[in-house]
């Protein structure tokens, strides 16, 4: 059950919504965005969305899975459980499925190439309460030994199901495994993560102490804030943990072009995918990349249909998560046993958008669709989405908290600037580069005769 507020929890909110309004940026939406950083290295982001269903907490570190060591796959993901469950101060050990009733409003773990990211939904009376716990778990969490190991069951069955759970996953998850040169074998290895149990709470604790700092994260709050005076509120819950140091920027893993064609058991017709390395998201190349993957985003569900199972999607592309790797997975002929059938449904597809007419109209359309996700204003539904919808508010506090950890208002002003189709080259730029076999990695499941 929901936790209930305590007397003197109420109390501080009173008195924060009578203390003053601090200035910050009026978006063209009619919302109000602000950022800053703490003496401690914390940077934080906020988002107040007038009549919004509730507020979205979202604590980002800069660790993820191209963290992981050679030799311990999965630790990334095991440290962002033990985070999230592990007793902190007061607060008891938790779990997954108790977070259901302890965040009514949802709540989310997600751990992406470069980061990971914790989110928590509050009621406005439940907020001073939440915010309070969050900096207690920014604190330090306690690794105890039954901790650590509820959180590495967690964790091998989440990695089971990643790698050799339903086709589509497999698809989706294998397809950049396979553009890394992992084999069948380290396949099996990543999903069993069997270096994770040799882990000592003393180990995790020391990894959580030196990646979950301030100095090492972002902390994004979304929702109804009008009478809050978030600065000096985030400086009483956070101002005073120790900073520690940011981490290095991990160097991305090399993907080249591969290709593997697998008979599983699981599938009854062919089911393959296509995966493009694209551009680093610091290049000043990538917005026009972007700009060309939503209209092939597009193209790829108009020519290729609505998936079937086992598949659940045509074109995936978090820009955010994985910047560096799209997926397509075109529509496959009941006989299809040569992956260069992947490979000639993306140059027919890239062909017909050569030959289409895109208006100025449709780019900016498209562009606008994305604005949101890039510090830009909200579309009109999203907006009022977000005043029923607690999951939209915690997709959006996720979203600035990543955004803020990959660079500064400076960044993606830039970045914004540049995915104007005025400013971007045209889809004709990037067709060499999508149908060139050195940038692409497919991956074919066909059914075991």
């Amino acid at each position: 059950m929901t936790r209930p507020l305590c007397f003197a929890a109420a109390l501080a909110l009173a008195a924060w919504n009578a203390l003053p309004a601090r200035a910050a940026t009026m978006m063209a939406d009619s919302t109000v965005a602000d950022r800053w950083q703490l003496a401690n290295g914390l940077e934080v982001v906020t988002r107040h969305i007038p009549g919004a269903s509730g507020i979205a907490i979202t604590v980002g570190y800069r660790s993820g899975l191209d963290d992981d060591p050679a030799d311990r796959p999965g630790l990334a993901t095991l440290l962002a459980e033990v985070v999230l469950t592990a007793p902190a101060g007061d607060i008891p050990e938790r779990t997954g499925d108790e977070m259901e009733s302890l965040r009514p409003l949802g709540w989310g773990l997600k751990v992406t190439r470069r980061q990971t990211l914790v989110t928590e939904g509050a009621t406005r009376a439940q907020f001073p309460g939440v915010l309070a716990q969050t900096a207690t778990r920014m604190r330090g969490v306690t690794v105890t030994d039954a901790a650590l190991g509820a959180a590495l069951a967690t964790v091998r069955q989440r990695l089971g199901q990643k790698y050799f759970g339903s086709v589509d996953q497999m698809l989706f998850h294998q397809v950049r495994e396979v553009a890394r040169g992992t084999d069948g074998n380290g396949m099996v290895a990543l999903a069993a993560a069997k270096a994770l149990g040799a882990l000592k709470a003393a180990d995790v604790q020391k990894a959580i102490a030196r990646a979950c700092v301030p100095a090492n994260a972002a902390l994004a709050i979304a929702g109804d804030l009008a009478g809050l005076d978030l600065h000096a509120v985030v400086e009483h819950e956070f101002g005073g943990i120790a900073g520690g140091a940011r981490l290095p920027d991990p160097s991305p893993p090399a993907l080249d072009s591969a290709t593997v064609v697998l008979a599983r058991p699981e599938v009854t017709e062919p089911a393959g995918v296509i995966g493009l390395r694209a551009p680093a998201l610091d290049d000043s190349l990538h917005p026009s990349f972007y700009l060309a993957m939503l209209l092939l985003g597009t193209r790829c569900n108009q020519a290729w249909g609505t998936p079937s199972a086992p598949l659940t999607s045509r074109f995936q592309y978090a820009v955010l998560d994985d910047p560096g790797f799209v997926r397509m997975f075109p529509r496959l002929g009941k006989d299809a046993r040569d992956p260069r059938v992947l490979s000639n449904a993306l140059g027919d597809l890239t062909s017909d958008l050569l030959q289409m007419t895109v208006t100025m109209d449709s780019y900016q359309d498209l562009r606008y669709s994305v604005l949101w996700l890039l510090g830009g204003p909200l579309p009109r539904h999203l907006r009022q989405s977000m005043r029923t919808d607690a999951a939209a508010l915690n997709a959006l506090s996720s979203g600035m908290a990543s955004r803020a950890l990959w660079g500064s208002d400076a960044f993606w002003a830039e970045y914004r600037r540049r995915l104007d189709p005025i400013v971007s080259p045209a889809f004709g730029a990037w067709s060499q580069y999508l149908v060139a076999p050195r940038n692409q990695a497919r991956l074919l499941f066909v059914p075991r005769r």
